[in-house]
């Protein structure tokens, strides 16, 4: 049966590194010029008297979640390979709340309910 899950990322831990698109095209063989995971960054604004620039990683409709990967009880490749861990697989609605309402600054980047979700 299928459930919702998706990926959340933590805004105050992503630095912008583009590891999560440099492995979902590895994963998923994603040709030369396309990108389902795109990491973009919004700012600079200044914020107590500091710079600051923003890295909101977005996934594209053609994402799957690595589905293939759920089956086999992983994460996808995106957050598996994430080095700051800013983002985060939720395997079921009350995950997905959860993060949503954890105090943190966070952004939703994909939500499936047509998926298994096994993790």
């Amino acid at each position: 049966m299928a459930e919702l899950c998706g990926i959340v990322a933590d805004l105050d831990l992503c630095v912008g590194c583009y590891a999560c698109e440099v492995a979902c095209k590895q994963e998923n063989n994603v040709p030369i010029g396309t990108r389902w995971i795109r990491v973009t960054g919004v700012g600079p604004e200044e914020l107590d008297g500091r710079s600051r620039i923003d890295f909101v990683p977005v996934m594209t409709d053609e994402c799957t979640l690595c589905e293939h990967r759920l089956i086999r009880n992983q994460e996808p490749r995106c957050v598996d390979n994430c080095p700051t861990q800013a983002l985060k697989f939720c395997g079921n609605p009350y995950e997905v709340l959860k993060a949503l309402h954890s105090g943190r600054r966070v952004q939703m980047c994909k939500v499936k309910s047509e998926v298994m979700c096994y993790v």
